[in-house]
């Protein structure tokens, strides 16, 4: 794997995978900003929540598309981390 084409492909893997992480940390950023936004709308924001509680389950039922979206996020970046490594592994030892 020495053709320029090969080195482009671990390049633009490089890329996708940056891209991936950031749209990451965005989503974790929505969904913390929904939580809040419930809780300052329910009037809720200065008690604990306890997973399983009613008010916690409404919570996640509120932000359940944010919820979703970080999951595919997170698989995306999942996955995109898997490809640049095994780009990268086929180029150890070339360089």
């Amino acid at each position: 794997m020495t053709k320029p084409q090969d080195l482009l492909a671990l390049a633009q893997a490089t890329l996708n995978y940056a891209q991936a992480v950031a749209h990451t940390q965005h989503c974790q950023e929505v969904l913390r900003s929904g939580y809040t936004a419930w809780r300052i709308a329910t009037g809720r924001q200065h008690i604990d929540l306890a997973p399983g509680d009613a008010n916690w389950q409404a919570m996640m039922t509120a932000t359940a598309g944010e919820y979703q979206r970080l999951r595919s996020a997170k698989g995306r970046q999942y996955r995109t981390h898997k490809k640049l490594l095994a780009l990268a592994q086929s180029w150890e030892g070339v360089l």
